[in-house]
């Protein structure tokens, strides 16, 4: 069955927060430089908010070695935070170069354009890895339903 756990409830609460954050980001879509790259930051945050969400419910599901466990739960938190963080930054600044389609048009300094492109990459990487291990987490569980 399943209960709510201590790592169940943190993720839970930072994708309310995340969440929180795409609403007040989509209130100021138009104020920003990129607009286009701001609903882009807007839908990150609602998707991935909805994810750690459903994520923290059914944590106790989850069959990882602790540590494991650990970098994976909060590996897709951190990763999903800095994906956000890296387009909310374009969105601000105009900095295209790591995701050019919603940023077609727009550019911004070279520091910004490395800074978004580390933040967006490392987030990505990050949350592939731990997404990749809880997929595995949860194989014990479905392989007990068939």
């Amino acid at each position: 069955m399943l209960e709510l756990t201590e790592v169940g409830t943190q993720l839970i609460f930072i994708g309310m927060v995340l969440f929180l954050a795409g609403l007040i980001q989509g209130a100021l879509i138009p104020k920003v430089k990129n607009s286009r790259m701001a609903l882009s930051g807007h839908l990150t945050a609602v998707q991935c908010a909805m994810a750690l969400a459903i994520l923290g419910v059914m944590w106790s599901l989850v069959e990882l070695p602790a540590l494991v466990a650990i970098f994976a739960a909060y590996g897709c938190a951190f990763g999903f935070v800095f994906i956000w963080l890296g387009i909310t930054v374009a969105s601000v600044t105009g900095a295209s170069k790591a995701l050019p389609i919603a940023g077609a048009g727009y550019s911004a300094n070279a520091t910004l354009e490395l800074m978004v492109k580390v933040m967006v990459r490392f987030g990505s990487l990050l949350s592939l890895i731990a997404c990749t291990l809880l997929v595995f987490g949860l194989v014990p569980i479905f392989l007990q339903s068939l």
